[in-house]
Order: structure tokens, then C-alpha cells, then sequence
């Protein structure tokens, strides 16, 4: 059932079923045992009845089995009416039952139904004692004050029955309101408390990015000067001793100097990746077509000297950094000039799609591709997939890349590779732009 109210009139319907069955035996039982007594026809009733329990089992519509335990009850009891003294038979007193089994179990519509019904049965008993004066009141001339005053008090205790179901029934509705009002307080502060948490979380996170946002300031800056001094120191040993270094000494000073520079690029690397997605960062509405050409003027020289090609569709306008935009469109295309295949110039294809929610940024190249001992393609942002002694750099690249498109709350994925050349598509959310 959907409501305590039609749980407990279900139950009730089904105590009249079984209690007027139970009748029902009873009067069979008594039939069999005095033969001679006039009873009415009660293994019919009985069956009857059980068809009532069945329809309401298989249906469960109070409507239907309310109007049909009505009905019965008016049809028996009309016949009983008749022969037991018309307009003064208590019989017509307790046809006040089927209009209240309607008002309680079908709808108030049906019950003023069943109600008009007996008013008009009533009427028509009234105008049959007028056209035959005294024919019925003889039948009920027997009846004593007793027999009466049973009937009267049934059909009290049967309206007041149904009173006091509607009342529990709305006094249930009550109390289920006021327990799913406690529930919903108690999932409010649970609430509550969970989004405390969070904020609570929010504020540590925050506060650990900050250290660590410090720690790498420290690190690119601390790092640096001893890395500058032993560099600087190597100058001057190279220039103090000149001529009189061999080859195998000139060379390990040249590792040294490498390595000092890769560290000090490293480190640079390394700091301007932890900037990335500050709340100080001003955002504005770029058009990335300017932004496109920034970056070719920056990559200029390397370009010529690849004889890079660069074709693109017309950029849209987003909200979002000056900076860390040139920084994505920047890295992608020096990746794969960087990593373009040997006598072949660089050809990058930079494709924009705009679709409903987002926007759609392809970056092509004919290069040599992703290396087929690399892992899953999302683990390629984080690792370095080439020797330092093929292609330098310090491999932070793809992960600033990542970085930044997240902050933009898009993604960003390498396609799995169906020819030569490396495919590089990330979106951004329109919703950036409102």
C-alpha cells in the first residue's frame, strides 16, 4: 500500500470479508444441525465472499472491492427488507452498511451513492405501507424493545467504527509526517556536518597546495644558486687550466655543465607547473586565433629551422588565461617539432569543432608517434617516454598541458594511433564562458 491510511483500510476490509464468511459458517453449521429452521442460502454467501477476498487479492482496488461488498450487502439485506416487515424491518436499518462501506473503502462519490439508494428504498417501503396500512407493521408485531434496541446499538458501534478508522487514519498520516519531518532534520545536520567536512577538507588542501606551491618557489630558487656555483666553477677551472686539460676532462666538464643546465631548466619547469590554476590568474576572453600567432612568433626560430608547416581552422573565443594558453597551444606544437621523424619536415594540423556543451581542439602531426612500450594513454602526461641523450627537455611538457586543461575544467587524450604521427584532442566547457 502507499499510505498507513490505505494499509489500515485494507486490513479492515479484509476482517469484514473473513468476519461475514465467519457468520456465513456459522449459520451453515447451525443449518445442519437443526434442519427444520427457514435459513438463507449460506454456502452460497460464503462463496461469494471469498470471490470479494479473491478480486481484492488480485487487484488491490479499493474502488472495485468496496462498491462490490456494498452492493452485496444492500442486494441481501433489500431481500431481507421485504420479508421482514418493509418500512418498520430493523433490516432497513442495517442497510445503512452499504453506503458507509462505500463512503469508507470506495470514495465519498459512492458512498452518496449507495446513500441515495437508500433513501430511495426507504421512500418507495413508505409508499407500499400507505397503499397496504398495517400489512407490514403485523410482521413486526412480535419484535419486542430489545430486539430493537440490539440493532440500534450495531449500527452505533458501526458508525462509530468508521469514525474512529478515519481518525487513526489521519492521526497515522500525522505521526508519519512528523517522523519523516525528524528524518529529514537528521539527514539536514548529517548534511551539515558532511559539508563542514568538506569545507574543513577544501581549507587543508588549499593550505597544503600553498606549502607546496612554496616548496617548489624554494626549490627553483635555493636549487638554482648552487647549481649557478658549480657551473660558474667549471668556467673558471676550464679557463684557469686551458690547454693543459685533456679530452676525457674536457668532457666530464661538459657533462657537468649539461646536467647543471637540464637541472636549472628543470627547475624552471617544475615551478611554473605549480603556478598553474591560481586563483590570482585573471581571467578574460581570448581569442585564440591571436593566441595561435603568439606562439608561432615564440617557436619562429625553431620552425624555420624544421621547416615546420602549421594549418589550422578558425579559433573561437574563450574565457580563460592569456598565459596558460599560449603555454598549451606552445607545448603541443613544440612537442611534435621536437619529436618529428628524421628528414621529414613537421606538418601540425590544428582542427577546432565546436559541439553543444564544448569546445573540441585536435592537434596533429606526422611525427614518430607514440612508442609502443608506453603504457595507457593517460599515463603518456606523466612520464617520459624518450632518453634524455634522443630528446631533451624535461618531460613536464604534456603534464603542464594536462594540468592546465583541467583547470579549465576540461580533459584532455591522446587518440589511439590508427597512422604515422601523434593525434592530441582536449575540450573545454563552454560553461567557462559564462
Amino acid at each position: 500500500m502507499t499510505s498507513p491510511l490505505d494499509l489500515r483500510k485494507a486490513r479492515v476490509l479484509v476482517f469484514i470479508h473473513l468476519f461475514t464468511i465467519s457468520i456465513g459458517v456459522a449459520f451453515e453449521i447451525t443449518n445442519r444441525l437443526y434442519p427444520g429452521l427457514d435459513s438463507p442460502a449460506t454456502l452460497f454467501g460464503i462463496l461469494l465472499v471469498i470471490i470479494l477476498v479473491i478480486i481484492f487479492k488480485r487487484f488491490g482496488n479499493f474502488l472495485i472491492s468496496g462498491n462490490l461488498i456494498a452492493l452485496i450487502f444492500f442486494i441481501i439485506l433489500l431481500d431481507s427488507v421485504f420479508s421482514t416487515g418493509g418500512l418498520y424491518s430493523d433490516n432497513l436499518l442495517w442497510m445503512m452498511a452499504a453506503p458507509l462501506l462505500g463512503l469508507l473503502f470506495a470514495s465519498s462519490r459512492s458512498g452518496i451513492v449507495w446513500l441515495v439508494l437508500l433513501i430511495g428504498t426507504t421512500c418507495y417501503m413508505f409508499v407500499l405501507d400507505l397503499q397496504s396500512p398495517g400489512v407490514y407493521r403485523e410482521q413486526t408485531a412480535e419484535l419486542d424493545g430489545m430486539y430493537y434496541l440490539i440493532t440500534y446499538c450495531g449500527l452505533f458501534i458501526m458508525l462509530v467504527g468508521t469514525v474512529l478508522i478515519f481518525a487513526t487514519g489521519q492521526s497515522m498520516i500525522i505521526r508519519a509526517l512528523d517522523e519523516k519531518q525528524k528524518e529529514l532534520t537528521k539527514q539536514k545536520a548529517e548534511l551539515s556536518r558532511q559539508t563542514q567536512a568538506l569545507i574543513e577538507a577544501e581549507e587543508k588542501l588549499k593550505s597544503i597546495n600553498t606549502e607546496l606551491e612554496q616548496f617548489a618557489y624554494s626549490a627553483s630558487h635555493d636549487l638554482k644558486e648552487p647549481l649557478r656555483m658549480i657551473g660558474s666553477y667549471v668556467n673558471l677551472v676550464k679557463r684557469k687550466l686551458g690547454t693543459d686539460l685533456d679530452s676525457n676532462t674536457v668532457e666530464y666538464m661538459r657533462f657537468i655543465t649539461d646536467g647543471v643546465n637540464r637541472m636549472e631548466k628543470m627547475l624552471n619547469d617544475l615551478l611554473l607547473y605549480s603556478r598553474l590554476g591560481r586563483n590570482d590568474v585573471q581571467l578574460k576572453d581570448y581569442d585564440l586565433n591571436d593566441t595561435l600567432l603568439v606562439v608561432m612568433q615564440n617557436l619562429m626560430s625553431s620552425m624555420e629551422r624544421t621547416d615546420t608547416a602549421i594549418y589550422a581552422n578558425n579559433l573561437p573565443v574563450i574565457r580563460s588565461s592569456s598565459v596558460e594558453m599560449i603555454q598549451l597551444f606552445q607545448n603541443l606544437i613544440s612537442n611534435s617539432i621536437k619529436f618529428r621523424k628524421p628528414g621529414m619536415p613537421p606538418v601540425i594540423g590544428i582542427t577546432y569543432h565546436e559541439e553543444p556543451d564544448r569546445h573540441r581542439f585536435m592537434f596533429m602531426d606526422n611525427g614518430i608517434g607514440i612508442p609502443e612500450k608506453a603504457g595507457k594513454a593517460s599515463s603518456i602526461f606523466f612520464e617520459r617516454l624518450h632518453s634524455i641523450q634522443d630528446y631533451e627537455g624535461s618531460g613536464i611538457g604534456l603534464a603542464t598541458c594536462k594540468k592546465i586543461v583541467n583547470n579549465l575544467g576540461g580533459s584532455i587524450w591522446v587518440e589511439p594511433e590508427k597512422q604515422d604521427g601523434t593525434t592530441f584532442v582536449f575540450t573545454i566547457p563552454k560553461s567557462r564562458n559564462n
